[in-house]
């Protein structure tokens, strides 16, 4: 994993080196990168409304070109590239064990090897290996109301950052809503998918699989919460629900904890979920 300190404090020395004065971390840790949203345009026909965009998102936009009009500015260019490095990063972290401890999670394994075969391999990360079935059955508590796994999904740096927040708001709010869940756990590479098989597995009438969604260029650290209603073996997306953008930036983790229950307590009350015709 890149170690952003160590990085930062290089190039620090540097600039200092070269006499450049000392520069605040922006909101989104891109060290010594000048800011670019708004700034590389000149003056704004209507600086009131272009305010009012670059608040309305954090998207790459009014960041002018140079050139024939054809290239980017070297500072969005430098943004651009830390962001794609942040985006790999989270792909290829893995979900720290320390915190998987801390928060009382067992793990087990889908079939995929290692993360290279996770992600060449998208139904390894659907399918729980057969010591993962075994150990489940051993530790998980059978038909509970609702079982919930963990998952690194596409970011486990989401998990690193937001999992003991959003697990610790999770508990509260299920109590306070009379939910029963079972035993929850840690699901090594895995994908979406693999929550029906889990479901089956230990009869819970409904099941929660949080994971670290795919990153984008400017987040890497957002959870995704997806739930179903017990999903028979021809389970398909269109049974499941999902609450995403689970980050400070976002759906606050406590917040996204919150709606999560609130979602739980619907699925089960109506006992279905997703899009149901007829």
């Amino acid at each position: 994993m890149i170690d952003r300190s160590k990085i930062e404090e290089l190039v620090r020395g540097a600039l200092q080196e070269l006499g450049e004065p000392a520069r605040p971390l922006d909101s989104s840790g891109t060290a010594v990168i000048p800011p670019d949203r708004g700034l590389n345009l000149g003056a704004a026909l209507d600086p009131a409304a272009l305010r009012a965009l670059l608040e309305a998102t954090p998207a790459r936009i009014a960041v002018g070109r140079t050139g024939l009009g054809t290239r980017y500015r070297t500072n969005t260019l430098l943004r651009f590239r830390a962001d794609h490095a942040a985006a790999k990063d989270a792909v290829m972290s893995e979900v720290s064990p320390e915190l998987l401890a801390r928060l009382g999670l067992f793990e087990v394994a889908t079939q995929a090897k290692d993360k290279r075969h996770f992600l060449a391999r998208p139904d390894a990360g659907r399918a729980l290996s057969d010591e993962a079935r075994a150990e489940i059955g051993r530790r998980c508590a059978r038909a509970p109301q609702l079982q919930i796994i963990y998952g690194d999904g596409l970011s486990a740096a989401a998990l690193n950052e937001h999992l003991e927040g959003f697990h610790r708001a999770l508990e509260r709010e299920l109590a306070a809503a009379g939910i029963r869940p079972g035993t929850p756990f840690f699901a090594r590479h895995s994908r979406v998918k693999v929550m029906d098989e889990i479901a089956r597995l230990v009869d819970a009438e409904a099941a929660l699989f949080v994971c670290g969604e795919r990153p984008g260029l400017g987040y890497s650290d957002s959870l995704s919460a997806y739930y179903i209603y017990r999903p028979g073996p021809t389970a398909s997306d269109a049974n499941r629900e999902v609450i995403s953008n689970i980050n400070p930036r976002g759906i606050e983790p406590a917040r996204g904890a919150r709606l999560t229950a609130e979602a739980i307590q619907r699925i089960l009350r109506e006992r279905k979920s997703g899009i149901v015709l007829g």
